[in-house]
């Protein structure tokens, strides 16, 4: 059954809620059917690209599907028109769509459609398209164009579901996007926090009873450190997700202190080839089993190789050689293998340090200092060095009282748990990291 069909089954369940209130199967439903009329207005007689601007809730959610169910390409976009300039020029996308959580406006952009192959290729085949962008970390966002109605089909399956579940993954992201259309394939309620703030988060758990929780390490590590666990009734947490970047394992250990009757569970996905369903040998490990039909996977050189029914047709504005003749993707990720069919992913092949030839995985190194009490957060990253080639620093986040104090701790624990080359010969105590640890899911 469609995710369109199912919004009729589900009409009296609350589907959304947010800043806005609380919308059901039906007033959603109710929102697709005028999305539907606007864009039957247009009288476009061609498939068309849209910049859809917004954030999580009922329009976009409506225009979203909308698009996908006529056949045209959309590109969400989270923030405003004015943010994404160079984004919208290279969808050339014909229409704008702005949302708030319940109404929208339309304006139009240029006349001509993109002639780029990938949309040709899809308008062949009668498919939409849906396009994401990377972060752009390391250089100019990448715009990967997916069949859209190949990824919807992946949600048919789903079993009805009453575990209210939190967005905390944007819009505009495939994880963000995952969660958006398991839970409502599955007519779960889907709670929208005022901000990605732990307060704001921990405030949306109590209020709504949230069962599920999908974020990343770096979140669940700030979400600890805030204090708002205690300040805040999150014992209705049930499943904890996470994914994006390697989970250290003293940070699991911490967070299974703290959500005792929780279950976690590691998942694993890139934009490139989509969310995949993973299941762990045990609920302390931080290996992983690919539990997936529509995925093949094998490693080559320590790298993470993928090939799924979901993966992106290409790239618009980079060259496809991450991927093979024979349709594998190379992740970038570096794995270790382990028993029965298991794997851990180790963090990216770009940031391995090599100190002296002795090589050596940041998370590795993060997980022992993360360890430590007194310390929030911490990144650890090669710097280049005269002898060694490059050397071990970190950069920890910590309350201002003794520091001198921590930092001989921190070398004591280090020197006590990890191999010589692998201790940082630094420590900086900085305000905040600079993003995600290893982020993974672009």
């Amino acid at each position: 059954m469609s995710l369109l069909t199912r919004f009729t089954a589900y009409s009296a369940k609350p589907a959304l809620a947010g800043s806005w209130g609380v919308v059901n199967f039906g007033e959603l439903d109710a929102l697709v059917v005028r999305a539907r009329e606007f864009l039957r207005q247009l009288k476009l007689d061609r498939p068309t690209a849209f910049g859809l601007i917004g954030e999580h809730g009922p329009a976009s959610t409506a225009w979203l599907l909308v698009l996908a169910e006529a056949g045209h390409f959309v590109a969400p976009l989270s923030g405003n028109a004015v943010e994404h300039p160079a984004k919208l020029a290279l969808i050339n996308a014909q229409w704008i769509i702005t949302t708030e959580p319940l109404s929208w406006s339309l304006y139009p952009r240029v006349d001509e459609p993109s002639a780029h192959p990938l949309f040709a290729r899809l308008r062949e085949q009668g498919a939409a398209g849906l396009i994401l962008f990377s972060s752009g970390t390391s250089g100019v966002p990448k715009a990967m164009v997916q069949d859209f109605p190949k990824l919807l089909a992946t949600y048919e399956s789903r079993h009805e579901s009453r575990l209210p579940v939190l967005a905390l993954l944007g819009f505009d992201h495939i994880g963000g996007l995952n969660t958006l259309l398991g839970s409502l394939a599955a007519g779960s309620l889907l709670v929208i926090p005022a901000s990605r703030a732990p307060a704001s988060v921990a405030a949306a758990i109590a209020t709504h009873r949230v069962a599920v929780l999908p974020a990343s390490p770096t979140f669940l590590n700030l979400l600890l450190a805030s204090g708002e666990v205690e300040g805040h009734d999150l014992s209705s947490l049930r499943v904890i997700t996470y994914g994006t970047e390697p989970m250290p394992e003293s940070l699991l250990h911490r967070l299974k202190a703290a959500f005792p009757r929780a279950r976690f569970i590691q998942t694993f996905g890139t934009s490139e080839t989509g969310i995949t369903r993973t299941e762990s040998p045990d609920p302390g490990s931080t290996f992983l089993r690919f539990d997936d039909p529509g995925l093949e996977w094998k490693v080559v050189d320590d790298e993470l190789w993928l090939r799924s029914r979901t993966q992106i047709a290409g790239y618009l504005n980079a060259s496809n050689e991450r991927f093979t003749d024979d349709g594998w993707f190379r992740t970038g990720d570096k794995v270790e293998l382990g028993p029965d069919g298991t794997l851990r992913i180790l963090g990216r092949m770009g940031e391995m340090i090599n100190v002296g030839g002795e090589k050596l995985m940041p998370a590795e190194v993060e997980s022992v200092i993360l360890g430590v009490p007194g310390v929030i957060d911490c990144r650890v990253r090669g710097e280049a060095h005269p002898l060694t080639g490059q050397t071990v620093v970190v950069d920890v986040v910590a309350p201002a009282a003794d520091q001198e104090a921590l930092r001989a701790a921190l070398r004591t624990a280090c020197r006590q748990q990890l191999a010589r080359h692998k201790a940082p010969t630094r420590v900086n105590f900085v305000a905040a990291v600079s993003g995600e640890r290893l982020k993974k899911t672009r």
